[in-house]
């Protein structure tokens, strides 16, 4: 099983991670190294970006004081409380645009009793008294670790023990009045009853995690892998009750294609919120597109941002994410899709592999295609301030050859401004190889000095430099869209040596690696350094990506985080 963060090289499964590509300085039309790293030299300065890690009622670091923007979508239960957990009659509910339901509870066919719903709302921030405000007509209950202590007419005291694995919380609408039901649910601190979250919706430890970044990567916001967005009119709108996403395969390729119920959660994060963050901390937006998008959505999107971001901000514009990953359906969506197969052929190219054009090929063309079929769209919307849109073509660090193409694509049918691989310094074999042997033994000195050396190697030519002087040669940027320690272990396995890897993570020289891997990207020409991710749980199989592991957490306890701060350029 791969995360997300796998990419796989060639046209082959296990080829290789994109944080093992080698690594040099561009010059034109050069592939030397880069030399001996000056150090005499403490902090290489660079303007550092952040992705904003993705929400979900288990994982640390809630953005918002609403609690009830991380809400799961509902589940149903038999109105006595008894039987199975989730009845699963979640297509027979009535719901408003925000996703209310309009009645309850309500008649299931083939239930034996009337049902409510209920949701799951994050766990993992601080115990005690929260408020529950809401309108309309009802009743609210608590569910797991959620008590009530006062229900009162739209207001509800409740405590949460706030456990996180340990326990979970949960709100049931128990009763909800059909022409006046319950809506508009706030779940917040009470220290926070009084906010105004339509000006001041975040928390402010996030705010002051965010302050000082030079851009915000909205991807997993967004929730861009394996998106099933396509309408504009079905997006997640900014009233709606929660902002945690639903993905799915639209396609039924590999499990069972999405419900009209699951369909209402489509994207993430609605656009407004990600666009009010950038605004309150005149910080710049970048926004990932999903793929199956149409040209309404695109442009309503473009529209949107333009007339809604601060003018003093840029937008960079990324097609969807690593949209040649294999792990994602967006790749194998783009290998098929007519679409990409159409543009390539009304520019005289052949992206099929037979007559009946049910087999694709040409993926390095498809996706310069599908990158300028939607810079196209935001081009016509900001021609009047075209020096606040960057258009980022994002490209696969280690496949120089299928990189250049994708981005002569671009060059020869409208233009790109920035060439965007990503910036990972991981585990190569070798590595693995020496970890299986140590197994147990292994230790975070031992894990950090071999990423040492393979930092060292990727000053080497390789396939990263080859595109960058590609690039170069061609008056394009170099922005990374993601980047940061890869450390995971081999295939993702509960492995012997997994505890060396989590040690490595708080580990003081973690900040001497860091610092060693922005000097190099530095040296590259770097001009945004968006780290992956901002925050997320440590030491687990499936890696540890968080520049640390809450926003409540002292930077002085992240290394990682505090030499992202060190090197950071100051903002203007």
């Amino acid at each position: 099983m791969f995360d997300r963060r796998t990419v796989l090289l060639g046209s082959s499964a296990g080829a290789g991670l994109c944080s093992l590509g080698a690594v040099g300085l561009w010059a034109r039309g050069s592939q030397t190294s880069i030399g001996p790293v000056p150090r005499n030299e403490t902090f290489p300065k660079l303007p550092i970006g952040m992705n904003l890690a993705g929400i979900a009622d288990w994982e640390p670091g809630f953005p918002f004081k609403n609690l009830f923007w991380g809400a799961r979508p509902w589940l149903t239960r038999n109105q006595s409380g008894r039987g199975p957990h989730d009845t699963k009659a979640q297509e027979f509910l009535e719901l408003d645009t925000d996703g209310y339901p309009l009645e309850l509870p309500v008649n299931v066919p083939g239930q034996p009793e009337p049902q409510t719903v209920f949701t799951y709302v994050p766990n993992t921030l601080k115990p005690g008294r929260y408020i529950l405000l809401y309108d309309g007509e009802g009743e609210i209950g608590g569910l797991a670790s959620t008590k009530v202590l006062l229900n009162g007419k739209g207001r509800v005291v409740l405590t949460m023990a706030q456990m996180g694995e340990r326990g979970y919380e949960a709100i049931e609408i128990k009763r909800s009045e059909r022409g006046n039901h319950i809506r508009n649910i706030r779940l917040i601190a009470e220290t926070d009853e009084k906010s105004d979250l339509s000006i001041d919706p975040f928390r402010p430890q996030f705010l002051e995690f965010c302050r000082p970044f030079h851009c915000l990567r909205f991807m997993d916001w967004g929730a861009i892998n394996n998106s099933i967005e396509e309408r504009w009119t079905e997006r997640k709108k900014p009233n709606f009750y929660t902002m945690v996403p639903q993905s799915g395969d639209p396609d039924a390729i590999w499990k069972p294609a999405p419900t009209p119920f699951e369909r209402r959660f489509a994207g993430g994060v609605a656009y407004e919120h990600m666009i009010l963050l950038c605004n309150l901390l005149k910080i710049d937006m970048w926004i990932c597109i999903p793929h199956r998008a149409d040209d309404h959505y695109i442009t309503e999107l473009s529209r949107l941002i333009r007339f809604q971001l601060d003018p003093t901000l840029k937008v960079y514009i990324e097609y969807s994410n690593e949209i040649w990953n294999w792990q994602f359906r967006q790749a194998g969506w783009m290998l098929q899709s007519p679409l990409a197969g159409a543009l390539v052929e009304a520019r005289g190219g052949d992206p099929w592999k037979d007559m009946a054009k049910t087999e694709g090929k040409a993926h390095p063309e498809r996706i310069g295609a599908l990158f300028r079929r939607a810079f196209a769209i935001w081009e016509r919307e900001f021609a009047k301030e075209p020096q606040r849109l960057v258009r980022v073509g994002a490209v696969q660090a280690a496949w120089a050859d299928a990189s250049k193409r994708t981005i002569r694509w671009c060059l020869k049918n409208g233009g790109i401004d920035a060439v965007s691989p990503a910036a990972y310094v991981g585990p190569d074999e070798q590595s693995y190889e020496k970890w299986g042997v140590a197994g147990e033994r292994l230790t975070a000195e031992d894990v950090i000095s071999d990423l040492e050396v393979v930092l060292s190697n990727t000053r080497m030519a390789g396939g990263l430099i080859e595109t960058l002087a590609f690039a170069k040669d061609n008056g394009l940027r170099y922005v990374a869209y993601e980047g940061g320690q890869h450390i995971q272990p081999k295939d993702q396995k509960d492995s012997p040596y997994n505890a060396a890897l989590a040690a490595a993570q708080e580990h003081p020289r973690m900040y001497d690696l860091y610092m060693e891997l922005l000097r190099l990207h530095r040296d590259l020409g770097c001009e945004l350094f968006a780290h992956f991710s901002s925050v997320g749980r440590q030491g687990t199989r499936w890696g540890s990506w968080g520049a640390k592991a809450g926003y409540d957490v002292p930077n002085d306890a992240s290394p990682k985080m505090r030499a992202l701060l060190d090197s950071n350029k100051e903002r203007l």
